[in-house]
């Protein structure tokens, strides 16, 4: 049972990535779909609206974590039927400064560029799907490995782990580097038919972490995201939602919202 609701605001950072349009000024035919779309921010189309966001923590029973639940509904707007795919994101991301040690030495207020403040890291991510995080970091190396081929910089070297050693988790990339991967791999999401009026029909699918409602005009999802157990106790700040039309071949919402204040475990 939902005893309080948790509102969040809209992630305010512009999540903008760079694109090559390789088309340009070549006479050809203009990009069309994602690759007219920028690959990070706000994405809106006016036949489709998302209503009623809402979210809340809930410890999971076998005792591996706190899961992030959340339910919302997919409204059409139009008459026709709306094939989409669906991806739903939660992470932790954080900047880089070290509060402990900012607690004892204050930074310089002569220095007003505080880069701590700035770099940011991602500490948690999940996703329905799930994401492959060895997928995102290939593709991430292939994209930097591009720029460098182009005169760019040089792309880091990864660091060999020691023999017989066994990463407890993946190393996360750049959440930016997850929505590009996204952008680029709009197929990969689950499959929701937001109807219209034609032969309308109720249908219902559901998995452990997720269910999905479809019926005239209007989808519901309800679903959850498992955060496990760490030392320091981090949660998920920050949940995004993509929607992508099969038909149209573009991005039609694309929001993240960044979650404020303390969440009352249910």
């Amino acid at each position: 049972m939902l005893r309080k609701i948790i509102f969040a605001t809209l992630l305010a950072a512009p999540l903008v990535f760079a694109q090559t349009n390789e088309n340009k000024g070549s006479g050809t035919k203009a990009p069309t779909g994602t690759e007219a779309q920028p690959a990070g921010g706000r994405i809106r189309d006016e036949r489709v609206t998302v209503e009623n966001m809402t979210f809340w923590k809930k410890n999971a029973t076998d005792g591996k974590g706190d899961y992030l639940e959340f339910t919302f509904d997919i409204v059409n707007k139009t008459e026709d039927n709306i094939p989409l795919k669906m991806f739903i994101i939660a992470f932790n991301e954080r900047d880089l400064v070290d509060a402990e040690y900012r607690r004892y030495v204050e930074y310089p207020k002569w220095r007003k560029w505080d880069e701590d403040k700035k770099m940011h890291k991602l500490v948690l991510y999940n996703s329905i799907p799930e994401t492959k995080h060895e997928e995102v970091a290939a593709f991430a190396r292939k994209k930097e490995e591009a720029v460098a081929k182009n005169g760019g910089y040089k792309p880091k070297e990864e660091e060999p782990q020691p023999a017989g050693n066994k990463k407890k988790s993946p190393t996360l990339k750049q959440f930016l580097q997850y929505v590009q991967y996204i952008h680029e791999n709009p197929n990969s999401g689950l499959d929701v038919m937001l109807q219209g009026f034609e032969d309308t029909k109720f249908t219902r699918k559901v998995e452990p972490t997720y269910r999905i409602e479809e019926k005239a005009l209007k989808t519901n999802v309800w679903g959850k995201l498992l955060s496990r157990y760490r030392v320091d106790r981090k949660f998920f700040n920050h949940i995004g939602l993509v929607l992508y039309d099969t038909e149209a071949k573009k991005i039609v919402h694309r929001q993240f919202y960044s979650i404020n204040g303390k969440f009352k475990i249910l």
